[in-house]
């Protein structure tokens, strides 16, 4: 649980409203370790992270994890990693097939991410073209969404699925490291509607086992918003 005030000796997780840092916060829930939080809100105007941030670390943006020693970590994969590597001493979280989690955590990253990103990027275009030039733009992200995007997100959807299977979670029975890796592409998209998960039903019924998770709530009351339409 997160202690109310600042404790030496333990990990600091700074963390940003409607960000992808809400699953490494979630991540600590599920460990139960003690921990720091820092709460970073986006400029109103921007949404951009606030410039504070780059004083934690030169890429300025969250999540950033300082360890007990003081080291200063970016990247969600790279957050994850240390924390499981260094705090999961009984394996609670242990990959059961690490080929599987290979293969899903590189496309939920390299592929699947950038699909929802590409389209989230025309779809800020157009919020921010004055007419005329907003017709054009929509008829713009129109095509790429049905040309590239959404077959891109189908495709993908459906391929993490048949690697989900069975199980109540990619890693069996117990949560692993893709679970956590993947619950922000699949929130973006349920988030955003770019995809009926009512098609992939047992994608579906996995985020709302996640959703469900005490640990999950938990994470949602200490940040401070998880709103993926905002932008």
């Amino acid at each position: 649980m997160a202690p109310e005030a600042h404790k030496p000796g333990l990990p600091t997780l700074h963390h940003m409203n409607h960000a992808q840092s809400q699953r490494v916060l979630w991540l600590l829930e599920e460990m139960g370790i003690e921990y720091n939080l820092v709460l970073h809100r986006r400029n109103e105007q921007t949404q951009r992270a606030p410039p504070e941030l780059k004083a934690i670390h030169p890429l300025g943006k969250a999540p950033v994890l300082v360890t007990k020693d003081g080291m200063a970590i970016a990247e969600t994969g790279a957050i994850m990693t240390y924390l499981l590597r260094t705090y999961d001493t009984e394996g609670q979280f242990a990959s059961k097939d690490w080929l599987l989690d290979a293969q899903v955590v590189s496309f939920a990253g390299t592929s699947l991410g950038p699909s929802t990103i590409v389209i989230l990027l025309f779809e800020m275009i157009v919020k921010l073209s004055p007419w005329p030039f907003s017709f054009i733009t929509k008829a713009l992200k129109a095509q790429v969404s049905k040309g590239f995007t959404d077959p891109e997100i189908q495709s993908g959807l459906a391929y993490i699925q048949s690697m989900l299977g069975d199980k109540t979670w990619f890693n069996g029975e117990t949560l692993g490291y893709t679970d956590f890796i993947v619950s922000w592409p699949l929130d973006v998209i349920a988030q955003r509607n770019y995809a009926d998960l009512a098609e992939y039903p047992k994608l579906r019924a996995w985020r709302g086992r996640v959703l469900e998770r005490a640990a999950w709530k938990a994470a949602l009351e200490k940040g401070n918003g998880y709103d993926l339409t905002i932008w």
